[in-house]
């Protein structure tokens, strides 16, 4: 047991150092509690079994990626040694990227405490590496393989903890609520209505033309932009009734005005890797896009699809409330230039 932790932490432990370096998903600013589980395998020398104990941690968030926590736990030890309890006290720094192993965070884990002991005591040093799965904006389940280093007779021994992390305040409470900025332009080569001109059978399409049946383009305006505050459960693409009314105001506007055309164009925040956003806010575009035709009887080929992923924010990714105000889904109206004029 000893030689499969030790050799399974030296492994995360290479593994932690070649994927460091990209953004965190904390809030600045930020504290948070973490109870948790600590299991030990005790150094052969120290002639303890191995056990385990539950742990406390309170930390802070220094910025997006580095976090400092305070941690205790204390244990009843059996085994043939002398020592019969052990209280452990100890200060870590967090370091979290976001190359993603599917939906879990690795982050490396570093820091100094001390382990007093029923019979004796001993300054100790600690790494170690893990994982974190985002259960929803304020919490984190987070497990790491550890090695702690006794400084003053040498002993090592492994550990695995296991912690749910609670955050709260941050710069998204401490702060006032800025004013979004307006969306960022469309692209070039993007016809504001889902249909990038590469596809277009007419060469040199400009952005303010579509593709028609026909594989052409015609000259479009855009009459109406509606942003809906369709909220979505963490990874999820499933649109709750409660939105409903959001999702009518647009319903409603084609209804009165037929030669209009809808755009829904879904945006995501910035957690998680680009391809999944992608994916996940063509999901969910899609998803208010069946609403409106299954629910409010609005003609398909009214309504035009496309997901942005987290490339075009509104606000801030490094806070929570900006994160939610990036994931969102607008409507972009518009209608044929030539149809606008006999209007």
């Amino acid at each position: 047991m000893k030689k499969t932790c030790k050799t399974a932490v030296h492994l995360l432990l290479a593994t932690g150092a070649l994927t460091l370096g990209t953004t965190a998903m904390a809030d600045e600013g930020q504290f948070y509690i973490a109870p948790g589980v600590q299991w030990l395998d005790f150094d052969s020398e120290r002639m303890l079994d191995n056990d385990y104990g539950f742990t406390l941690g309170l930390g802070y968030d220094f910025t997006n990626q580095l976090s400092g926590e305070i941690n205790v736990f204390d244990m009843d030890l059996d085994g043939a040694g002398p020592d019969d309890d052990l209280f452990h006290y100890r200060f870590d720094m967090f370091y979290t990227f976001a190359r993603q192993m599917g939906t879990l965070t690795p982050f490396f884990v570093a820091g100094a405490g001390h382990n007093d002991y029923s019979q004796n005591e001993e300054t100790v040093w600690d790494a170690g590496v893990g994982v974190k799965y985002q259960i929803n904006e304020n919490l984190v389940l987070r497990t790491a393989l550890r090695k702690f280093w006794g400084m003053d007779e040498h002993m090592h021994d492994y550990g695995i903890d296991m912690a749910l992390v609670y955050s709260f305040g941050g710069s998204a409470a401490l702060a006032p609520r800025a004013a979004a900025p307006a969306p960022a332009a469309a692209p070039a080569d993007d016809d504001r209505d889902g249909v990038v001109n590469a596809s277009d059978a007419c060469p040199d399409t400009p952005s303010t033309h579509r593709v028609d049946a026909r594989g052409c383009s015609i000259p479009v305006q855009e009459v109406a932009r509606i942003t809906l505050n369709v909220q979505f459960d963490f990874d999820q693409a499933v649109v709750e009734p409660e939105f409903n009314d959001e999702i009518q105001e647009v319903a409603d506007f084609l209804r009165q005005y037929p030669d209009t055309v809808a755009s829904l164009e879904g945006h995501t925040d910035a957690m998680g890797p680009d391809e999944y956003n992608q994916s996940l806010s063509q999901r969910r575009v899609e998803a208010v896009r069946q609403v409106l035709i299954n629910q409010f009887g609005i003609a398909a080929n009214r309504l035009r699809a496309q997901g942005f992923g987290e490339s075009r924010p509104v606000a801030s990714n490094d806070t929570a409330d900006g994160r939610a105000q990036n994931r969102r889904v607008e409507s972009v109206i518009t209608t044929t230039f030539e149809r606008f004029e006999q209007r």
